[in-house]
């Protein structure tokens, strides 16, 4: 920003000390120790070790998300939902999730279904950290409000994903 002072314009930093006729005032950083001059960049602390180089090789490769892994996570999670809201049996899903997942759904106290009550699944984010694994991270309505959920599933077999860990925060 700048600023007009005798018709002229003059950078709005250290304009008071300028008209004062005081020299400028200058930056630095206060390590604790000592006053350091900082960081050209950014303004902070200047960093005292220069980062390691990446090591020799080609970047490893992202694992491609599996479609059918991710597809099975979010009928899973959304037949959970259905049981939270009493609306599904439990037994229906007892091939698909571990017992103390529906332990834990269980004990989640919930409303009747309605207006302000409910379980709904709404927004669903998959992840694969690995080959064998998916996680989600997604959002249900609960109690009436939004609240964050996450979700673990494991490959079991060749071609069978069970849900190993929910928890709605």
């Amino acid at each position: 920003m700048t600023q007009t002072l005798d018709h002229q314009e003059t950078p709005h930093d250290n304009t008071l000390r300028r008209v004062l006729g005081l020299r400028p005032a200058r930056a630095v950083v206060f390590d604790g120790e000592d006053f350091l001059d900082p960081c050209p960049t950014c303004g902070h602390r200047a960093p005292d070790v220069v980062p390691p180089e990446l090591p020799p090789g080609d970047p490893v490769a992202d694992v491609v998300l599996d479609r059918a892994a991710v597809g099975q996570a979010h009928r899973t999670v959304a037949m959970l939902m259905e049981v939270l809201d009493q609306r599904r049996p439990a037994t229906q899903l007892a091939d698909l999730v571990a017992p103390r997942v529906l332990r834990y759904l269980r004990a989640v106290p919930v409303e009747a279904s309605g207006l302000r009550g409910g379980a709904r699944l709404l927004n669903f984010h998959p992840s694969q950290p690995h080959e064998g694994a998916v996680e989600v991270a997604g959002s249900v309505r609960l109690w009436g409000c939004r609240r964050a959920l996450a979700a673990s599933f494991t490959l079991v077999g060749l071609d069978r994903w069970m849900c190993s860990t929910i928890r709605i925060l």
